[in-house]
């Protein structure tokens, strides 16, 4: 049983509570990640689980990528795949967005629970006018930062502030108890790393006789021979289904949300979260989503922030009152 369940579960049935009146007929799913981050799997498989809470049917899902606005029907209620890729430092994700809104102005649209980060000042005044346009558009945010920025900017927007979406899933069932003797330092090597963040300082400061593994998520290999071939696959995946995404007999073969490479990756990437988890007592991350993970599974967890306080304003909103939890600024 997970030491914090009462609260995991205040935090679903807040999320449920606020976003299932909003979802009032029939609705699509766009955005679904269909790429290595066990993150971004793990707030999909959230989607998927409060989902099945909600009287209405999916009509459609996709990736970014292989989107068919045709098949996105005129009244249904468009839904965007939550995360941390709002703004302009993931920015792809976010002209994908800006094109949904322009092209359904008559369809109701809910942003999926989001960090919001602009570097540039001028490019969220841009946005901030293209998302006004739009008469019945819903922005979720995971953190007051994030709210208060929605609010400010972008006014004609109904702005909520709920947890992510992760927290839909139920992982008790996995939770082991098992002394591993090891720690983890779950590091993520991209651009939302913490600027002078050094992994081997900071393992040999808090190693306290536990072995400390230096880690990022187990599907994530850059720079090795296997990271290579996968990502040489991935593209190729990626450029084969949407050139032949339109060819009689061949288009029924294509998953608009994976491609050809059709597979369950919330519910496979998340297994292999859990296991990668469960191999260590505890855990040290500078992902959010290595943090919700060890939350879900009862792990002692220590959150490091990353490059824009997207960590430790999460915390702050959501955290402060669970056990076993602690935040490193």
């Amino acid at each position: 049983m997970n030491t914090n369940k009462e609260h995991i579960l205040k935090l679903r049935e807040l999320i449920f509570n606020t976003l299932s009146p909003l979802i009032n007929k029939d609705y699509c799913l766009l955005d679904i990640p269909d790429h290595v981050n066990i993150g971004d799997q793990l707030i999909a498989g959230g989607e998927f689980a409060f989902l099945q809470r909600i009287p209405h049917k999916m009509l459609y899902t996709s990736n970014d990528r292989l989107c068919q606005m045709e098949k996105i029907p005129v009244g249904s209620v468009i839904l965007f795949h939550g995360g941390g890729n709002f703004g302009d430092l993931w920015r792809g994700f976010q002209e994908f967005r800006l094109d949904v809104i322009k092209r359904f102005p008559h369809n109701r649209i809910i942003i999926l629970p989001q960090t919001v980060h602009y570097k540039d000042p001028e490019m969220l005044k841009q946005d901030a006018a293209e998302f006004s346009k739009h008469p019945d558009l819903t922005i979720c945010v995971r953190d007051s930062r994030s709210f208060e920025l929605m609010k400010e900017h972008f006014v004609h927007n109904k702005i909520f502030m709920l947890p992510d979406m992760a927290f839909n899933l139920d992982f008790d069932q996995y939770i082991s108890m098992k002394d591993t003797g090891k720690a983890l330092l779950l590091e993520r090597v991209d651009q939302e790393i913490g600027k002078g963040f050094n992994p081997i300082e900071f393992a040999n400061k808090v190693r306290n006789g536990k072995q400390i593994e230096i880690r990022d998520w187990p599907s994530i290999k850059k720079g090795t021979i296997e990271g290579k071939v996968k990502g040489a696959l991935h593209r190729a995946n990626g450029v084969l289904s949407k050139a032949l995404i339109n060819v009689p007999v061949i288009k029924e073969q294509i998953d608009h949300r994976y491609g050809f490479m059709s597979e369950d990756l919330a519910h496979d990437y998340a297994i292999k979260g859990i296991n990668y988890i469960n191999e260590y007592d505890v855990i040290y991350t500078t992902r959010l989503h290595g943090f919700i993970l060890s939350v879900l599974l009862n792990k002692e967890v220590y959150m490091i922030d990353n490059s824009y306080g997207k960590n430790s304003t999460f915390f702050n909103a959501w955290m402060k009152d669970f056990e076993k939890v602690h935040l490193i600024q």
